[in-house]
């Protein structure tokens, strides 16, 4: 007989075959390939209004991971920051690693249907923005800025089947690739489908953290 511990193993390789294999083509605008010299330089990312008063996240945010190859996001590099909210987020990674990992872990219901919430998760609180910078991977190594992602939590009601998250997509050099939530068919197939995987956790994949001073 399998495991309690061996099945959600096998459940969590699952989730990730198939988010790799839905997801593994990259949608974002390519810029003129960058030196890998250069790369943990690279400034400028372009935040066009209405997300211009978000440009600072560099020097004010907290970045929550260094560059991380992730399938998740079209087997780009990507390096997270987040306004508010980076205890949660080492919180549920912490809780994923538990969850996952440990073969003592006797906790069977992760989400509380009646309330709404995660049992073993945090969830984010009004206004939380976590920006996604992407990069190219050229020989194991991150090159080409491709685009910026953007989740922000919006009020309560704004999308309740996605957690009410807003996602944004933009390039390089500004211009708006896609934005919207579950309702938007583009935004659903693309990012909101792939993120209700992880409603536990608020829709945020906390499957790496690096902590990172500014």
């Amino acid at each position: 007989m399998i495991t309690k511990t061996l099945s959600i193993g096998l459940i969590f390789v699952i989730r990730l075959v198939f988010i790799y294999t839905v997801f593994s083509h990259p949608l974002a605008i390519a810029t003129d390939d960058v030196d890998n010299k250069n790369i943990l330089t690279y400034e400028n990312f372009v935040l066009p209004e209405p997300y211009a008063h978000l440009s600072d996240y560099r020097s004010s945010w907290s970045r929550i991971t260094g560059f991380e190859l992730s399938g998740l996001h079209w087997n780009n590099y990507v390096v997270i920051y987040v306004n508010k909210g980076a205890e949660i987020y080492r919180t549920n990674y912490l809780e994923y690693l538990r969850l996952y990992r440990n073969e003592d872990d006797e906790d069977e219901d992760e989400y509380d249907e009646d309330e709404g919430e995660s049992i073993l998760f945090k969830n984010y609180e009004l206004d939380t923005v976590f920006i996604k910078e992407n990069y190219s991977s050229v020989n194991n190594m991150p090159n080409t800025p491709l685009s910026l992602t953007i989740m922000i939590k919006r009020e309560s009601g704004y999308d309740p089947k996605g957690g009410d998250w807003e996602y944004i997509q933009l390039a390089t050099t500004g211009e708006q690739i896609m934005q919207g939530n579950t309702t938007n068919p583009v935004i659903n197939q693309e990012c909101a489908k792939c993120h209700s995987n992880m409603r536990e956790r608020d829709y945020i994949f906390s499957t790496f953290y690096t902590e990172q001073g500014n």
